[in-house]
């Protein structure tokens, strides 16, 4: 009997924690993030938490954002500068309302490059599972004149 009633309890456990992985992915929350590079803004919906880093050069601004999942996006803007995402081999390539997507597959994690306006925007070392909350972010991009 105590036996049974071992199971049942463990049984419930592992529905319980099941569902709160579940759960605890359907309510990812996302915040507003507005950067301006030389001459465009950047407004985007990032999931949270996130950490920036802006870095400025002679010919160029970039800014960095990681994320727990260890997946990286990178807004830039300028010239002569070159990130390993530039090297990767391209799966896919296409032209979609003007902008330039090549995606990709590095070391079993996702990659995307966006050229739009003078501005490339990046996500690299992106989990199979999170692939479509960073398409999303990039898909939903606005970039707009200063």
């Amino acid at each position: 009997m105590k036996t049974e009633i071992y199971k049942i309890i463990i049984l419930i456990l592992g529905f319980a924690l099941l569902g709160c992985s579940i759960i605890k992915k359907e309510n990812i929350s996302f915040k507003l993030e507005r950067q301006k590079l030389l001459s465009k803004e950047v407004e985007m919906q990032l999931p949270v938490p996130f950490h920036t880093q802006k870095d400025n050069y002679e010919e160029g601004v970039i800014y960095f954002y990681s994320f727990i999942d260890s997946a990286y996006i990178i807004v830039f803007q300028g010239s002569m500068m070159e990130f390993s995402i530039d090297k990767y081999q391209a799966q896919k390539t296409e032209v979609k309302n003007q902008k330039k997507i090549s995606v990709g597959v590095e070391n079993n994690k996702f990659w995307r490059k966006d050229v739009f306006e003078g501005v490339r925007i990046y996500y690299d070392n992106v989990p199979a599972k999170n692939k479509g909350i960073y398409d999303k972010v990039l898909d939903e991009i606005k970039i707009n004149p200063l």
